[in-house]
């Protein structure tokens, strides 16, 4: 089709008033599957047309379809100063569909795949998306000694030089040095993350004096704290961390992300940011196993912030990422001091800033001493604090009074963007470092009809103050009809956060409960109807959780793994209130029956006598992770 009779086409439609789909063809632009063109002009020249037509869809023949960093990728250069290049932009498209065709999208050097910005009803779907050189590689590990440690590596798919007793892998337009940071080890055979292993496992050996002794082997020199056995272990070798999005979906309403592969990302595989609605089905970032690849996204296979109404993750699988199957948070927002009755200032700088407040939002004032959400404010303006000129901090006037006790060090959490979530028939599996789901929000989430086997906690609840400012206090958790089996194989092991878990589920919100009668941070979380396949103690960590329920589960013994946690009790509770864990079927092997309690009574609890629980005060753990 010429482009003459696709804008007399666009102007039929308009005149007509039509609401039938309108398919196009990236074809009919010159971009033709398989021919290592650059997609990027021809997408643009699409979307230009697409824009201006009613209920479109811009579709891509199946095939290969490449993209390319803006100035190529011919020669090796400093990586970490070039720009960001995007492959795909959507930007104010309304009823519009991106189909794929069921195509390949390549991606080569520093590139996001796409930036979704301020459009409505949208769907994407029907692709994969991979790079021609990740920006990780991997290994074997043939040789662990106490004085050095030998990988072998495919050259020819993660080239390198050694150079002044360093090694460098080479990419496409980079050159660059192993993260020591992850470092994840997998089990060679299954892919899972390897027992009993957490970041940096094998300490700083990458930083260390290397070898090249031909062949694809490599030696580290120096001391291992940790020793793989040989010939069954693979580690991930990253080079680059939090370098770019994915799919990135900023100001949206109404987004639908269907069939979508990812099988390399150089940050959050998909991520979310102040939208409304979003669904992923069949939307998954995986390993790419045709490849021999033990890895995918370089982190979180998708994350979502401050966004509002519903996030849906419906058959999903992710594998293979550097961190959690999913994030959904709000942010909370420290306050720099009160200038008067209506007016704060917040920093512009760090975590905790305020940068995302926008004038008309909502947002809750909350006393750092009880973590309490208290009155609403609304923010009537913004104005920057600008120093030698940067932007450093800002002026925040609230519509209305603050409340009195309000004072410097107190935070905000936004109303006005807090999101729903549902998750089902999803496999959250140990084959990615660190957990499964991460939720901190006051609107209700659904986590049902999954299969868990993660290496970290399956589901952990936090609300944080104190590292990361990932806000939002739980009013109504449903985690039913979930199968959790054997999970937690790299959880708490010496009581560290840098470990990734302390139980299967974890609630540990950084509000620290002082006396009995404190009033607990998260509200109504109920667990129930689940079945527990498990190898150690713990099935629960609490914090500050008031209606926390363990209802109708079935608990199995299995003999998988090794027990090793430090926490040795089912439950151990902080702070919680209207706590009850009744009618589970217990198997007779599972013979834990302790309940540790902090800042509680005893009353606190209440369980099935059938179930013999033991409720016993914490002496002598010091339960505050740190890290």
């Amino acid at each position: 089709m010429k482009l003459s009779r696709l804008f007399f086409l666009v102007v039929t439609l308009f005149v007509t008033g039509l609401k039938a789909q309108v398919r196009i063809s990236i074809a009919d632009f010159g971009l033709r599957p398989n021919t290592g063109q650059d997609a990027r002009p021809f997408i643009v020249k699409a979307l230009n047309v697409c824009k201006q037509t009613p209920q479109a869809t811009l579709y891509f023949p199946q095939g290969r379809y490449d993209f390319f960093p803006e100035g190529g990728i011919d020669s090796v250069t400093d990586i970490l100063k070039q720009k960001i290049t995007t492959g795909i932009i959507l930007k104010e498209m309304i009823n519009f569909t991106f189909d794929g065709g069921g195509s390949e999208f390549v991606f080569h050097g520093k590139m996001q795949v796409a930036s979704v910005q301020v459009c409505t009803n949208l769907i994407i779907q029907n692709f994969s998306v991979d790079w021609e050189r990740p920006f990780i590689s991997q290994a074997e590990i043939v040789d662990a000694q106490d004085d050095h440690l030998d990988i072998k590596v495919d050259k020819k798919n993660y080239p390198y030089v050694v150079e002044n007793g360093k090694v460098l892998f080479i990419g496409e337009g980079w050159k660059l040095p192993i993260l020591t940071m992850y470092s994840t080890l997998y089990d060679k055979k299954s892919k899972d993350i390897a027992f009993n292993t957490w970041d940096s496992t094998l300490g700083s050996i990458f930083e260390e004096k290397a070898e090249d002794l031909g062949d694809g082997l490599i030696r580290f020199y120096g001391n291992l704290p940790f020793k793989p056995l040989p010939g069954t272990t693979m580690v991930s070798l990253f080079h680059v961390r939090y370098f770019a999005q994915g799919i990135e979906i900023q100001h949206c309403k109404d987004v639908l992300l269907k069939d979508i592969l990812l099988y390399h990302t150089l940050g959050n595989g998909f991520s979310g940011y102040r939208s409304e609605n979003i669904t992923m089905d069949h939307a998954s970032v995986t390993v790419n196993d045709a490849k021999g690849r033990y890895f995918s996204s370089v982190a979180d296979a998708s994350h979502f912030s401050e966004c509002k109404g519903i996030i849906k993750v419906l058959n999903c699988a992710h594998t293979g990422q550097g961190d959690d199957f999913i994030n959904v948070h709000g942010t909370s927002v420290k306050i720099s001091s009160v200038a008067d009755s209506c007016t704060i200032k917040v920093s512009a700088i760090g975590k905790g800033a305020g940068n995302s407040m926008e004038v008309g939002d909502e947002y809750w004032f909350i006393k750092a001493t009880t973590a309490q959400r208290s009155a609403v404010g609304r923010v009537f303006s913004k104005i920057p604090v600008i120093e030698d000129g940067q932007i450093v901090a800002y002026q925040i006037t609230f519509a209305s009074a603050i409340p009195a006790e309000i004072l410097k060090g107190d935070f905000l959490e936004c109303k006005t963007w807090c999101a729903g979530l549902e998750i089902r028939h999803c496999r959250i599996l140990k084959r990615n470092r660190a957990r499964g789901i991460l939720v901190t929000t006051p609107k209700d989430v659904i986590i049902e009809d999954n299969y868990f086997s993660t290496a970290g906690t399956s589901i952990l609840i936090e609300g944080d103050f104190d590292y990361w400012f990932e806000s939002g206090a739980n009013n109504n958790v449903q985690i039913r009809n979930n199968i959790f089996d054997n999970c937690l194989t790299s959880g708490n092991k010496n009581g560290s956060r840098a470990e990734w878990g302390e139980a299967i589920i974890t609630i540990t919100p950084s509000y620290i409960p002082k006396t009995v009668d404190a009033e607990p941070y998260h509200k109504n979380i109920h667990i129930y109807n689940n079945v527990f396949k498990v190898f150690d103690a713990p099935l629960v960590r609490a914090n500050s959780t008031r209606g926390l329920t363990f209802t109708g589960n079935k608990l199995i013994k299995t003999t998988t793994y090794k027990p090793y946690t430090w926490q040795k009790s089912a439950f151990l509770l902080d702070g919680c209130r209207e706590v009850r864990i009744e009618d589970n079927i217990i198997d007779s092997t599972y013979v834990t029956r302790d309940i540790l309690i902090e800042h509680m009574r005893k009353s606190d609890v209440k369980f099935s006598p059938e179930e013999r629980y033991i409720i016993k005060p914490i002496v002598g753990v010091n339960t505050r992770m740190q890290w």
